[in-house]
């Protein structure tokens, strides 16, 4: 079964049916093939005159390592995933479903990576400017300055 949108109310559904069943009441949902289907139907006739549903960043390969695609729901959109007690594992791609999401008893799980996290430790000094202030700081004290 396939995902629709509802136009009027922007919701996007989708049924048990569209997922991959993992067993034990979990499901997937290949998030990169969910962005595909979307755009399948952004570009009908019934879809056209409204606006995106998404942005979409695609694998990016820097240095050597490949970073994830990234997948987005923009405003007004949300998702509605048929109504039952299972769980769905969002794979493919970094995003935002699980925000996105109507409530009701399904359980979404995103599996996001932040891929690189800029951290501020210690004084943010490089290590020449503190070899530097520590040298500064010497002289200071031996001419009786500090």
């Amino acid at each position: 079964m396939a995902i629709s949108i509802n136009w009027a109310t922007s919701v996007i559904n989708v049924p048990q049916a569209y997922l991959t069943p993992l067993g034990g009441g979990v499901y997937e949902l290949d998030v990169d093939i969910f962005r595909l289907d979307l755009k399948d139907i952004e570009d009908d006739a019934e879809g056209m005159p409204f606006t995106n549903t998404h942005i979409h960043n695609t694998e990016v390969t820097l240095g050597g390592v490949t970073f994830a695609r990234v997948f987005e729901i923009i405003a007004p959109y949300t998702v509605t995933f048929e109504d039952g007690q299972y769980a769905v594992n969002l794979v493919g791609a970094n995003n935002n479903i699980s925000d996105k999401t109507n409530v009701n008893q399904v359980s979404v799980r995103a599996n996001n990576s932040a891929g690189l996290v800029t951290v501020t430790s210690g004084s943010g000094l490089s290590a020449e400017e503190h070899e530097q202030l520590m040298k500064a700081l010497t002289v200071a004290k031996f001419l009786g300055l500090k």
